[in-house]
């Protein structure tokens, strides 16, 4: 058993260090366009889908049934920095009304890049 310090004397040392610019992993930004796959896939109720920008574009992503019918506009034609990004579906129509099971399809466009994914909802 040890007798507490005295008020002023230190009891603990605190170490900072740095590094430069760029070496953190979370701050740097994507080198290339990329359309991750949903998750979870298949789901119920909803799902997330990444991707990621590695300039200024803008950005459209839409939800199809296997007919080509637009089911919901997620992103409508919205001007997007560069970074990783995120959406939800909560498996509903434009209309708010919720779709029935099956296989859809994801696509995104931004800027030049675009690229189409699959997932199931299921019920």
């Amino acid at each position: 058993i040890d007798t507490y310090p005295v008020v002023g004397d230190p009891r603990f040392a605190l170490s900072v260090t740095y590094g430069a610019l760029g070496q953190n992993d979370d701050a740097t930004l994507p080198s290339d366009f990329i359309l991750h796959p949903v998750y979870p896939n298949p789901f119920n109720p909803s799902t997330l889908i990444r991707y990621q920008l590695p300039q200024e574009a803008r950005v459209t992503i839409n939800i199809y049934d296997m007919m080509g019918r637009t089911v919901r506009t997620l992103v409508r034609s919205e001007t997007q920095i560069a970074g990783y990004r995120q959406v939800m579906w909560n498996a509903t129509n434009d209309l708010g009304q919720p779709v029935s099971a099956g296989m859809y399809l994801y696509v995104i466009q931004a800027g030049e890049f675009k690229d189409t994914r699959k997932m199931v909802l299921m019920k």
